[in-house]
């Protein structure tokens, strides 16, 4: 009897001990999130994140055994959340308060502008690198949802629809976090081989002068919103107008037989006139430029196939001769 009751009194301690630790576990999660939400660097942003986060925490209390253990997972999971969205959210603050700044400079600096930039989609490269990073972040978490699932069925605590559902749900992320990362693979091929296009660029003597061609890719389709990625690769190009400081500029903009007369020159005239602004933006005198819409009216092949088609679709820019 009396070593029954010794046993007992042990297993009594053995709870109190496991409890004080979960208890001390559950504290420190607390302690952290209260640290975090008073931090007044991070203190504006994530509040529905934040709100999720307390929330978790707060169900803590009134959860016991296994799904205690899961419930603390999915606190801490919250918790990081917030962290991540505040971090963001301040960081965008930092770099909207930066572009502020960048709009107060005047036209002497706009060549550093366009570093700046270049740095920019570099910073385009890196979020999708990191958007990938989530994406498998993501995935590894509903793997573990999946594996805690396959256990609780083992111990006969899910029912098999329940596991079912687990399972196809975690498919369907798998499938959405596939598709992240094609798009983000097929971004950075399009923006390779826009570089490379640019890149490839060659002058060519006509009776005007030397004539520089941009093809269609560097728009947008049917606008003439030039694509950033054109922009922060715009080098070439500025190489060559560089050559002849004193020459004047005309720049043409050409279309296919597409859509009616009045649209085909109105698209050409908005297309010279957005490669002018470019030019002007990075330092070329605008006294230089002439921009011109010439609609479909000079085609440099036939409008019966979409290769033709793509071909008069351009702009041409011009350094004139001397007269």
């Amino acid at each position: 009897m009396i070593k029954h009751m010794m046993l007992l009194g042990l297993m009594l301690v053995a709870v109190d001990a496991l409890a004080q630790k979960k208890n001390l576990e559950l504290e420190a999660l607390r302690l952290e999130f209260d640290n975090f939400i008073t931090d007044d660097k991070y203190r504006p942003y994530g509040t529905s994140e934040k709100a999720q986060a307390k929330a978790a925490i707060e169900a803590l209390y009134n959860q016991r055994g296994k799904v205690k253990e899961h419930a603390v997972y999915m606190a801490r999971h919250h918790l990081n959340m917030a962290k991540m969205a505040a971090e963001s959210g301040y960081l965008d603050a930092q770099i909207a308060a930066e572009n502020d700044s960048l709009e107060a400079l005047n036209i002497e600096t706009l060549k550093t502008e366009a570093t700046v930039a270049r740095l920019e989609a570099d910073r385009a490269q890196l979020l999708l690198s990191l958007q990938e990073e989530e994406v498998e972040r993501e995935r590894l978490e509903k793997q573990r949802a999946l594996e805690l699932a396959n256990q609780k069925a083992n111990e006969a605590e899910m029912t098999q629809a329940e596991l079912a559902a687990a399972k196809e749900y975690a498919q369907a992320q798998k499938k959405v976090a596939e598709l992240a990362k094609q798009e983000a693979d097929l971004a950075f091929e399009e923006i390779d081989a826009l570089r490379k296009q640019l890149e490839s660029l060659a002058a060519r003597e006509t009776a005007d002068g030397l004539v520089m061609t941009l093809g269609d890719f560097v728009f947008d389709s049917a606008s003439a919103n030039i694509k950033q990625a054109a922009v922060n690769n715009f080098t070439k190009v500025l190489d060559f107008i560089d050559g002849y400081p004193d020459r004047k500029i005309r720049i043409e903009g050409h279309t296919d037989s597409s859509g009616s007369d009045a649209f085909n020159l109105n698209l050409s005239q908005q297309r010279a006139d957005a490669v002018k602004e470019l030019l002007v933006d990075y330092g070329i005198n605008t006294s230089r430029i002439e921009a011109i819409g010439m609609g479909e009216s000079l085609p440099v092949a036939d409008n019966f196939t979409e290769e033709g088609k793509a071909k008069n679709r351009r702009v041409d820019i011009i350094i004139l001769n001397q007269q």
